[in-house]
């Protein structure tokens, strides 16, 4: 499960998602989101929205991760996530499901939704 959050939060990151190479290693070609405001992309689509993000005054904060092994190279990992602004204030909370399978070469995320959900207590690790 280790690899697995490593690599979610990694996502989370706007340094890595401006690395296409990055996004194209943690990405699976036939990717689907359904995203916390219900709207659906595509691989390619979430790749063209990725490159033209801009920095934010703030970070998504992830908590409660638990792994769910659908086969051994398919596994559904849950989580909790609200976006953190720069003053400290929690906002857009939402749990969070993706779905990663191993390729051979690693492990790929084919599937992301966000759905959002009342306040929670934040955790700091």
């Amino acid at each position: 499960m280790k690899i697995l959050i490593e690599q979610e939060t990694a996502l989370h990151q706007y340094e890595i998602r401006h690395n296409s190479m990055e996004v194209k290693r943690l990405l699976h070609p036939q990717f689907k989101e359904v995203g916390r405001s219900g709207s659906t992309y595509d691989f390619t689509t979430t790749v063209q929205l990725m490159e033209i993000e801009q920095p934010a005054q703030g970070h998504l904060h992830a908590q409660d991760f638990e792994c769910i092994t659908l086969q051994p190279s398919v596994q559904l990992l849950l989580y909790k996530s609200a976006w953190i602004d720069d003053a400290g204030k929690a906002s857009a909370f939402a749990k969070r499901s993706s779905t990663w399978i191993f390729t051979g070469l690693g492990w790929q995320m084919i599937y992301h939704q966000g759905t959002p959900c009342e306040a929670f207590a934040i955790v700091k690790s």
